[in-house]
């Protein structure tokens, strides 16, 4: 009955200290699409992403009713940094459905305009608003109504824009502006090294996705002499031994593990080995600088585009080329026979008719007509003597390369029995199938990257090699390795398409998601880095083209590739037969 009397009260007092409008709320997931349009009208960054915020502390003044709510101290409010811009989740502080509305491209018009590398932020959210209201009469009629109305309804607003010192920390935060980034500063300890990235990577995981970015902060929890001494009396010879006991917090399964991450303030990481595989996904602010590099092992370098400073990082990241060695050969698995009859008459449409060429001095057949010519004629020593013919077929000067993304995500599975990187394997089988039937010349190499210390791109077939079994037997071995440093890819593989000597150069992407590794590489930064590589193979007189399976695709596909250079495909299952489908369209 306490209980029940305690949860009443608190849905009671913490209602009645709310000042928002939760009966004309928007919610950002409803016009997200919209926003995103308008942000890119406005001159926004298009590589920036729109997500959702976490809430942030900041000091201020509360009402009696907060108080004993326990309200008051956390808040939504709109941010950006380098990677994305940052909005809350709903809106709700007027009275009206249509202003709250307003609100939120209110917010992404101030995204846009506020200079986020400034220290003075207050300044800059003047500026822009004054900006704002007098270039667009709307914002203008919006923010006639929304401030006065805000500072009304909230009080404390009313000292902000009289100074400007402080404003962002001391005094209630103005849901109008734009503030500064929740990056965390101090001590960041260094991630797991290689081996631990292997060992969690054979462990299956089932997770769930936290839709926010929240704020972080590392401690150094991973202590040499952290475990259970065990001693004897000191009457017997002394006895000690250190065992190696966590008695953790998470040994027991959480259900609410996810509503329990969305409500923390702060997410705090540590290095201590975990009894249960992570159940939560989640996006935090963490500095790309907390990953220490590994050294430097044999392979060459290449350059990679910073978009800060737009500049090359001159021989920044290793490439580590490698070939499966001993792989069992193999012959077309059976469960693809059917397929490749149903596109073996798609093939034959594309069999180019051969060309009759007579009148040759030697050839495989004799041209009767021209061989009577020579017999009736009265002078045959003068006569010349080409009477053979023979048919050649016209080859397409073509030379594609099929670049396969195998990172760490291609080991989800699609049903239980199948999983992505098995797709993966019967699509690139089912290619080399088509392709060597049309005698296109073709090359197949797969990448994953573990930073920009590493990143292995293995050799399934160069342009050289014919297709045979020990091809299938290599294409059959291929196994999800860890991240996607896609630009390092691309350029890698425009090196050896540039070589061939042949008029027309295709680069087929495969895909299962966008750029990221472990280090800056994640966002934006992986982002600009492949727009800026799929720029050189451009100028380099290659085609690229992306075929993916990931369904956010068209979100960032269409800045990277451009409209008519990239496909996806939703059905995972259907790769094998849409990617032949896909290269015969390209080609023709």
């Amino acid at each position: 009955m306490d209980e029940k009397v305690g949860k009443f009260w608190d849905h009671y007092v913490t209602k009645k200290a709310s000042r928002l409008f939760k009966e004309e709320e928007i919610v950002f997931a409803d016009i997200a699409k919209r926003l995103k349009l308008f942000y890119h009208l406005l001159g926004g960054e298009k590589a920036k992403e729109l997500h959702i915020t976490d809430k942030r502390s900041i000091k201020t003044s509360r009402t009696l009713l907060e108080k004993f709510s326990g309200t008051g101290k956390t808040f939504f409010l709109a941010w950006q940094d380098e990677k994305g811009i940052y909005l809350p989740s709903s809106l709700s502080y007027f009275p009206l459905r249509a202003y709250n509305e307003m609100h939120y491209y209110w917010l992404i018009a101030m995204l846009a305009n506020v200079n986020i590398k400034t220290k003075k932020i207050e300044n800059e959210n003047i500026n822009a608003a004054n900006g704002l209201i007098e270039k667009y009469a709307g914002f203008s009629e919006f923010y006639a109504y929304a401030h006065p109305f805000l500072i009304t309804n909230y009080p404390e607003l009313s000292t902000i824009e009289s100074s400007s010192e402080g404003s962002s920390a001391d005094n209630y935060p103005n849901p109008l502006w734009i503030y500064p980034s929740l990056s965390t500063s101090g001590k960041l300890l260094t991630t797991e090294d290689e081996e631990d990235v292997e060992r969690q990577n054979d462990e299956p995981r089932k997770s769930e996705t936290l839709q926010m970015k929240k704020k972080s902060e590392q401690i150094d929890d991973k202590k040499e002499t952290d475990g259970l001494l065990l001693f004897l009396p000191e009457s017997i010879l002394s006895f000690m031994e250190q065992v190696r006991v966590d008695r953790q917090e998470n040994d027991s399964f959480d259900e609410d593990a996810l509503y329990n991450a969305e409500d923390l303030d702060e997410i705090t990481l540590g290095q201590k080995d975990a009894n249960l595989s992570a159940r939560i996904k989640m996006d935090l602010d963490i500095s790309a600088n907390s990953i220490e590099e590994y050294p430097l092992g044999k392979g060459h370098f290449i350059d990679e585009w910073d978009y800060k400073y737009e500049v090359y990082l001159k021989n920044y990241v290793c490439i580590k080329p490698i070939v499966s060695l001993h792989t069992e050969p193999i012959e077309l698995p059976k469960r693809l026979e059917k397929m490749m009859r149903c596109i073996q008459s798609e093939l034959d449409l594309m069999e180019l008719d051969r060309i009759k060429r007579d009148n040759l001095p030697y050839g495989d057949e004799i041209n009767i007509d021209t061989w009577i010519d020579y017999k009736g004629h009265q002078n045959r020593s003068n006569h010349p003597q080409r009477f053979f013919e023979t048919f050649e077929r016209k080859t397409r000067d073509m030379s594609t390369l099929i670049l396969a993304d195998v990172s760490l995500s291609t080991e989800a599975g699609i049903t239980q029995e199948i999983r992505v990187i098995d797709m993966i394997q019967d699509a690139l089988m089912v290619f080399s199938e088509s392709l060597h039937r049309l005698q296109d010349r073709f090359a197949i190499y797969t990448f994953s990257s573990i930073k920009n210390t590493k990143v292995n791109f293995h050799l399934i077939k160069n342009f050289k090699e014919s297709y045979n079994d020990n091809v299938r037997g290599r294409i059959h071995a291929i196994k999800p390795g860890y991240y996607t440093r896609m630009g390092a890819g691309i350029r890698e593989s425009a090196k050896i398409l540039e070589k061939q000597q042949s008029a027309n150069k295709l680069l087929l992407i495969l895909s299962d998601g966008k750029p990221n590794d472990v280090d800056r590489y994640d966002g934006r930064y992986g982002i600009e880095d492949t727009k800026k590589a799929i720029e050189e193979v451009k100028q380099k007189g290659i085609t690229p083209f992306c075929i993916t399976i990931d369904i956010d695709a068209k979100e960032y596909l269409p800045y990277l590739f451009g409209r008519n250079s990239y496909a996806v495909i939703r059905d995972a299952k259907k790769l094998p037969k849409v990617l032949p489908e896909i290269y015969m369209n390209l080609t023709k």
